[in-house]
């Protein structure tokens, strides 16, 4: 399965990141988009561009599609190869890893942390019909089977965030997950 990653071309920093990641993973497999910027709303640039994604899919009759954003940091090598191999067979969207939410039975209703997820065709227009007003994973709570990776495979990678116009340090959000570890599979 193709890895679609969103990235915007001014972000060299994130781009020789992502470029490490891949490699590490041994991903070959994969498509670069660019993101969208939106000055007055950011996080409506970064809708658009998932939704571009997902449109994507529509038009081309895809069943589910893999998206990321190029702030991802995969917890350890084996772990991109790990989460394909533990695709569920009932979800709306696959998550490789949450920031925030409450997980119970690796299923999640609220979250944020949209950085790496398979979507499902049966969830692309309840996704495409979010508000673009406030941040597209915080608009889907609720809205659909959100099955979390088990353990989890990506977090997002600390710096400056676009969308919050400073940066941002993620770690400390991630320290009691349970995460995909060397050797685990």
């Amino acid at each position: 399965m193709k890895l679609n990653i969103i990235h915007l071309k001014e972000r060299k920093d994130r781009w020789q990141s992502l470029m490490s990641q891949l490699d590490e993973q041994g991903i070959t497999d994969f498509e670069i988009w660019d993101g969208v910027i939106d000055n007055e709303r950011p996080p409506r640039g970064i809708y658009k561009a998932h939704k571009r994604i997902v449109e994507y899919a529509i038009k081309n009759e895809m069943k589910s599609i893999l998206i990321a954003e190029d702030d991802l940091k995969f917890t350890a090598p084996g772990a991109f190869e790990y989460f394909r191999m533990s695709i569920p067979i009932e979800f709306d969207l696959f998550l490789g890893g949450i920031m925030h939410g409450e997980i119970t039975d690796n299923c999640v209703a609220d979250f944020s942390g949209a950085h790496l997820y398979i979507i499902h065709e049966r969830f692309y227009e309840a996704f495409l019909s979010l508000p673009e007003l406030v941040d597209f994973d915080r608009a889907l709570a609720n809205k659909g089977r959100f099955v979390v990776c088990n353990p989890m495979v990506a977090f997002q990678l600390d710096g400056y965030s676009d969308d919050k116009k400073k940066f941002q340090a993620y770690t400390h959000h991630t320290k009691n997950r349970n995460a995909f570890k060397l050797n685990q599979n």
